[in-house]
């Protein structure tokens, strides 16, 4: 009878009735126009470099026709160009497929596109450059 009617909620309790509510992340931003222009801008850079350098491996291949002496880097029977042709247009495909997919994939979770595309650029430019150097090293110099 003199009992107090709040005796579950004495100061020295442990008790915590109301909890504080977790703080919850701002929902993404979206990136903006600004970040979908360059990621066009780069992707499109990159698509268009692509056959530029096929051609140019294309090109260098007359390196090989340059070796009218038999040599150890000029020897027809084992065709180095067209497999330094090959390889370049399959990595070359390769490194574009998966930067249009990344640079989607990033859009689409509203994150920006344009770091994927700028390496996707720079992946095609490092394939032509690799393959301009197999050419170099397999007709023994006579690229340049």
């Amino acid at each position: 009878m003199g009992a107090r009617e709040d005796w579950w909620d004495d100061p020295g309790d442990d008790l915590v009735l109301h909890p504080p509510r977790a703080e919850q992340a701002p929902p993404p931003r979206d990136p903006g126009s600004v970040d979908l222009v360059a990621t066009v801008l780069l992707l499109g850079a990159a698509v268009l470099v692509s056959p530029a350098a096929w051609f140019g491996v294309l090109i260098g291949q007359l390196a090989f026709a340059g070796c009218a002496q038999p040599s150890p880097g000029c020897s027809s029977a084992d065709d180095p160009g067209a497999a330094v042709r090959n390889w370049h247009l399959v990595l070359t495909l390769v490194v574009l497929v998966a930067g249009v997919v990344g640079s989607i994939a990033r859009r689409a979770r509203r994150r920006t596109g344009w770091p994927v595309a700028l390496a996707t650029l720079v992946g095609v430019l490092v394939v032509f450059a690799g393959a301009v150097v197999a050419i170099q090293v397999a007709s023994g110099g006579n690229l340049f």
